[in-house]
């Protein structure tokens, strides 16, 4: 007598049941990505610009710039961003390249400062990044006063 080989009916409708199981179970862990991608996404930018800020000092001070000397009267140094005019878009986009920021464009952020005053050399200010995506997510750096 021949023998059949093969998945019975039950034993097939029984995987189907389990993996239907899985991927309801699943699903929902990867539907929401794309909220923390924005998150992701916003607090790399910022930590991008804080580091930004951070090297345009240091590199301010090798140049010769006092630290607490006022921003109004500094005269401006070769190679420096001029950081003075605090937190803005304009800003930003001097700080980091591939980067587009925008007060209302999509796929772009914005950038606003959240507390603080830039008047002397090395003053700092926290300055807040927001995805125009949206607007929930943000994160916040550290921006140092430059000329």
């Amino acid at each position: 007598m021949k023998q059949q080989q093969g998945f019975t009916l039950i034993e097939l409708v029984m995987v189907i049941v389990i993996l239907g199981i899985l991927s309801a179970v699943a699903l929902p862990k990867f539907i929401d990505t794309t909220g923390d991608a924005r998150a992701a996404a916003v607090t790399g930018v910022a930590g991008g610009l804080g580091s930004s800020s951070a090297v345009n000092y240091a590199a301010s001070i090798a140049k010769g710039q006092v630290n607490g000397a006022a921003l109004a009267t500094a005269s401006a140094t070769t190679s420096v961003i001029d950081t003075s005019g605090s937190c803005s878009a304009a800003l930003a986009g001097n700080l980091v390249d591939g980067t587009t920021f925008h007060a209302t464009d999509a796929g772009a952020y914005n950038v606003s400062t959240a507390s603080g005053t830039l008047t002397n050399v090395g003053d700092n200010v926290t300055c807040t990044v927001t995805s125009n995506d949206d607007t929930s997510k943000t994160a916040t750096f550290i921006l140092t006063g430059t000329k």
